[in-house]
């Protein structure tokens, strides 16, 4: 409202001073155009009619007055003009000025012009300078009220723009202090398309997020309290069972802590994966990226994973033929996602197939693992990549896996600027894909 006014009072002012200005003007111009009229008028009629004209004008019939002077300077005729002394004042033809009449203080504007005749010369009209005044009045009122009425509808279309911005603002503070107080069942109205219902709907997500990582962080609580319970009843089991001697003999006692060494095993592989997986997520994994041939880092993982496959009768073929170019990619990582897909591939499939493929599209260079295993039903495929979602839920100790092989391999993965997807049909077999841009010039 402040910076309304400062505009509008200013250029009320303005408007007012051009019109009195142009008043002024106009009545100058007005008077002067009357002087010559009545110039050129007086110096057809005789001596009787100029003392009627003289006379009609004095007697009120018009606001404006007259005076004549002779060809001497002197003045002959008035009209009730007193005091004003042609000698003292520029009363030339073309010349026009300002007279304060002595008796009554009223201000004239004045305009002569020379008449053509041996008796009058000049013809001199006064009007009052108040002449237009109450034309200039109403204009300063017409201002004042649509000033007054503008300052009202101003203030009115503020308190309803300030009522539309402030009611989102404080069903956003409620939605905040909602929670901040742990409620995150909030949902804030999202009721334009511009910054506001910009800022509900990020609100609103900030909620769904926030009610998704408590959710994310009991499921972790608890994933993590059911997968370490396991191994530790074995391990407190056996360890009971071998404090009291309840083996048979020195085969069983020695198969007694060959399952306490698993199960330890098995839960310091658990926390290193957890600890590996948590530096991931908070993107404080340290990666040694350099240029990587992914064909070499594809001949290593195979040559890990030969000797059991053979076991399963498996066989690994591996199509990677051709000279593919570089990937910014930290090798030992890299090399550390084929294992695992690999791993997997080897431990779900009995005398079947595993191949590995590559070719370049796009500017990527895409590697898919594929496996003649078991598969993976429809329902489970969105959630393979989840902290300790297990497909094989059944059988999933048979493999010894934690649980969040594939979701270090998806880290791992985007973390060297890849994807990963996967595609399966239950009984007939697996496959992932992965996608990695190939180096540009200047990527070392």
């Amino acid at each position: 409202m402040i910076l309304f006014l400062i505009v509008l009072l200013p250029l009320g002012y303005v408007m007012v001073q051009i019109f009195t200005n142009y008043n002024e003007v106009h009545l100058y111009d007005e008077t002067d155009e009357m002087a010559s009229q009545y110039a050129t008028l007086l110096a057809v009629i005789d001596d009787p009619d100029i003392e009627l004209l003289v006379e009609s004008m004095d007697r009120g019939e018009t606001a404006r007055k007259m005076v004549i002077i002779d060809q001497n300077g002197n003045v002959v005729e008035d009209s009730g003009i007193r005091g004003f002394h042609p000698s003292e004042h520029a009363a030339l033809q073309g010349k026009a000025g300002r007279f304060t009449d002595p008796n009554d203080h009223q201000e004239y504007i004045y305009a002569g012009e020379q008449v053509q005749g041996d008796d009058i010369g000049e013809v001199i009209i006064f009007s009052p300078s108040d002449l237009m005044d109450q034309s200039a009045i109403q204009v300063q009122q017409a201002l004042l009220l649509s000033g007054v009425g503008a300052l009202l509808l101003a203030f009115g279309f503020t308190f309803i723009a300030s009522r539309e911005f402030s009611t989102p603002l404080q069903e956003m503070e409620r939605a905040a202090n909602q929670m901040a107080r742990g409620d995150l069942d909030v949902e804030v109205p999202v009721k334009t398309k511009d910054e506001l219902g910009s800022l509900s709907h990020s609100m609103n997500e900030l909620a769904r997020e926030l009610k998704r990582y408590r959710g994310n962080r009991q499921a972790f609580f608890s994933d993590v309290s059911h997968e370490l319970r396991t191994p530790l009843s074995y391990v407190q089991g056996y360890c009971d069972a071998l404090k009291k001697e309840l083996y048979q003999d020195e085969t069983e006692r020695q198969q007694f802590v060959d399952i306490i060494h698993e199960e330890a095993h098995r839960m310091n592989r658990l926390i290193h994966d957890l600890f590996e997986l948590s530096r991931m997520e908070e993107e404080r994994f340290p990666l040694d990226l350099e240029l990587v041939h992914i064909g070499d880092v594809t001949k290593r993982a195979t040559a890990k994973l030969a000797t059991e496959a053979k076991k399963k009768n498996n066989t690994i073929k591996v199509d990677m033929e051709g000279k593919f170019p570089t990937i910014v990619a930290d090798s030992f990582r890299l090399e550390q996602i084929f294992t695992n897909l690999l791993q997997n591939a080897v431990s779900y499939t009995e005398n079947g197939h595993v191949w590995i493929e590559g070719s370049l599209k796009d500017g990527n260079i895409e590697v898919k693992i594929s496996d003649t295993g078991r598969g993976i039903a429809t329902e489970d495929l969105p959630y393979i990549f989840e902290r300790f979602y297990r497909a094989e839920k059944s059988r999933s100790r048979d493999f010894g896996g934690t649980g969040l092989g594939l979701a270090i391999v998806k880290q791992l993965t985007e973390l060297q600027y890849g994807s990963i997807q996967v595609e399966s049909v239950p009984g007939k077999g697996t496959t992932f894909t992965l996608r990695f841009p190939e180096a540009k010039e200047g990527d070392e």
